[in-house]
């Protein structure tokens, strides 16, 4: 058995490795080029077969890094001297595009471009030996592993050069490194790496903020905890204060917007589902709506996380961010990547307390094996492109039932994924919050 697990295994990492080099071989504008194949599951996505590419998200950061060189807003979308072959809006805080905007800038775009997709792959290594190396041992923990592997989202985040996994795979690898030795309120190596990267990760892209609730209840990580809040605070505020232009730049740039069926988020699907229904809708509307659904979503995943007896902080975060996902207005294909990170975390929380359990509770091994296999399966769910290339490439000409299948593919299985480890979670019970002293995760030898 374990000779066929390393079989696979290989194989996996070999596709994986394929699919990635026929990425970095694309030139610019690859889609007007006949002559030159594009990556090897282009055909399979919506971004891909209708966006300009590849780069195109990479390249909204490389001319904000030119505006910023040349003293213009980067939220300014034209450029003093035209760079950037093409870019969508840049979105995020400027400091963003102060330091990883003007440092990708020293590199002809597209060598830049393949220099950020080497080093978001290799990141991906990294997650998958240092925090996801375990999983293979276990039955669901394979599965979780090979899909993290062979993820289809992951494959388009390169393509488009998006942030959504780094910003993830950052969480997880800081999350590692919370927990390294003995639990303490001292400072050590590992505590201020863990920090940097939470700081990181929270700078990248905004949204891994909402995982910081579940180091509310843990009081030895309560420095921590301000430290990264404080780091937040120092890399962001300053640039609002001393040009307040940028901050309503920024506000603007981050204004809810109506979905688009390249989005495959949960309120998305709602939108388009209700508007079937006869629903129509106005921005006012739809913004409300989503306030709405950050309060429910976020609510219900804090309340479970600061109340749940059981406490298990890789489950906590992976629930956390999940919640994310689905109060997210504005969920694109790629952006999978990171909720496959998510539910790897859950897996190894799960993973953890069955193995744990086995000998002293067998009835709780075998509800936290059969919820690790549950989320194994949404986990493959979301590792799969979605039916979109079973139709037209044009979603203008798709039916009801075609835009239903489509759009759902990705949301249930994330609600699937939200699900198990609420469930999971309230297992023991809820009650009040308990301050404690422990950053580890159950089950953990």
């Amino acid at each position: 058995m374990k000779s066929v697990k390393t079989i696979i295994s290989i194989s996996a990492a070999a596709l994986h490795l394929l699919v990635v080099a026929s990425i970095v071989r694309q030139p610019l504008d690859v889609q007007k080029q006949a002559d030159v194949p594009m990556f090897l599951s282009s055909r399979l996505y919506h971004d891909s077969t209708r966006m300009v590419g590849p780069g195109v998200d990479f390249f909204c950061v490389y001319h904000a890094g030119v505006n910023a060189g040349t003293g213009t807003s980067v939220y300014r979308q034209r450029e003093v001297r035209p760079t950037t072959p093409y870019y969508f809006e840049f979105r995020y805080l400027p400091i963003v595009a102060d330091t990883l905007g003007r440092a990708v800038t020293w590199l002809p775009p597209l060598t830049a471009y393949r220099v950020w997709v080497i080093a978001t792959d290799a990141l991906c290594w990294l997650l998958i030996v240092v925090v996801f190396g375990r999983l293979r041992a276990t039955g669901p923990g394979f599965l979780a592993w090979l899909t993290i592997v062979l993820s289809t989202p992951f494959a388009l985040e390169l393509h488009m050069g998006q942030f959504t996994f780094v910003a993830t795979a950052m969480l997880a690898l800081s999350l590692w490194l919370s927990e390294r030795g003995q639990p303490s309120a001292r400072w050590n190596v590992n505590r201020v790496a863990s920090a940097a990267l939470m700081v990181v990760s929270i700078v990248l892209k905004l949204f891994p903020a909402v995982t910081l609730v579940a180091w509310v209840r843990r009081r030895s990580s309560w420095n921590w905890l301000a430290a990264v809040v404080g780091g937040v605070a120092l890399l962001t505020i300053p640039l609002f204060v001393s040009d307040p232009g940028t901050w309503y730049d920024f506000r603007d740039a981050n204004a809810v917007e109506m979905p688009n069926p390249g989005n495959f988020g949960f309120m998305a699907a709602l939108f388009f589902t209700l508007e079937r229904l006869g629903i129509v809708w106005t921005r006012d509307l739809w913004s409300m709506v989503i306030a709405a659904g950050l309060l429910l979503w976020v609510g219900i995943a804090a309340w479970v996380v600061l109340l749940a007896r059981r406490q298990a902080c890789y489950a906590e975060v992976a629930v956390l961010l999940l919640a994310e996902y689905l109060a997210s207005y504005q969920i694109w294909e790629h952006h999978m990547s990171g909720a496959i990170v998510a539910g790897g975390l859950l897996v190894v929380a799960m993973a953890r307390h069955s193995l744990a359990s086995m000998d002293t509770d067998p009835a709780e091994a075998r509800f936290s094996r059969t919820c690790a296999w549950l989320t194994a399966g949404c986990l493959v769910l979301l590792a799969l492109p979605t039916p979109y290339a079973l139709f037209e490439a044009n979603p203008k000409l798709w039916t009801f039932g075609q835009r239903a299948f489509v759009q759902w593919a990705k949301p249930l299985p994330t609600l699937g994924l939200f699900i198990a480890g609420l469930v999971w979670l309230a297992r023991e019970g809820l009650g009040r919050p308990s301050w404690t002293d422990s950053s580890r995760q159950v089950g953990r030898p």
